[in-house]
């Protein structure tokens, strides 16, 4: 944890660079793109009928990464693309889906980025040692965050706690090898999805049957016990399942109350 100043500080500086890598060709740049293919001896194809072709590019390739079109340029003055005709520009709409090819990777790797630069951010906002004096288990997980996210995990759904994530796993809305960090309440995929949970949390909505006081005064004296040293990830667990109980007997108690 020690040297998180200086790993954010390594991140924002790749992200950014990244981000100019990916920002919009210019007009200029657009220009000059064609007609350095033209003095190579490419010509603009007869079906491009507009007055300026050169302007045809530009409107099409207005919003392609800079990056993706001076390396889509340079490959085609190469001629290391296949299945083209090398005499022949690409068209406009062509040549826009090639430079938008050359990028692929380096989106992803900005998006690996900003997950775990996020991943960081949030460990250190959320770093608070425990009542024992070892490192709070949400640190702990934080921290397995950062290394999901910089071996291509995605986050894909928060907020999720045991029983969700069960319901989710059988459900199969969550591709083989995903992660709930529990402690967090986050879910880590080695590849990007869209969960869809309504369905899963309306089942969870139904209410199970309460528990009794008796039940209940006996979790809680279970509760009241001192923790061991060091507390394991599933003992954590049954703590929040007996507190749940617990939480759903209090409504008895108040009704006999009455």
């Amino acid at each position: 944890m020690n040297n998180l100043p200086a790993k954010l500080s390594t991140l924002q500086q790749e992200i950014s660079a990244l981000t100019e890598q990916l920002a919009p060709a210019g007009a200029d740049e657009i220009g000059q793109c064609i007609e350095g293919l033209m003095s190579g001896g490419m010509r603009i194809s007869e079906t491009i009928t507009a007055a300026n072709p050169v302007e045809e590019y530009r409107l099409s390739l207005r919003n392609v990464p800079v990056y993706g079109l001076r390396r889509a340029y340079v490959k085609l003055k190469r001629g290391e693309y296949e299945n083209i005709n090398k005499a022949f520009i690409p068209l406009p709409a062509e040549l826009a889906a090639m430079a938008n090819a050359e990028c692929r990777l380096l989106r992803e790797d900005r998006i690996r980025k900003q997950e775990t630069l996020r991943a960081i951010e949030d460990s250190v906002s959320r770093t608070v040692p425990s009542s024992h004096g070892l490192m709070d288990l949400r640190v702990t997980q934080r921290e397995r965050a950062i290394a999901l996210a910089e071996k291509g995990f995605v986050r894909v759904a928060e907020g999720v706690d045991h029983l969700e994530f069960a319901q989710l796993a059988k459900s199969r809305e969550l591709p083989a090898g995903s992660v709930h960090l529990w402690a967090i309440d986050e879910v880590w995929s080695p590849i990007a999805v869209r969960v869809n949970r309504s369905r899963i949390q309306t089942k969870l909505n139904v209410q199970p049957p309460a528990v009794s006081p008796e039940r209940a005064d006996e979790l809680a004296r279970m509760l009241a016990l001192p923790d061991a040293s060091q507390v394991s990830a599933e003992q954590m667990a049954w703590r929040g399942k007996v507190k749940s109980e617990i939480e759903a007997a209090e409504p008895v108690e108040e009704e006999r109350a009455a």
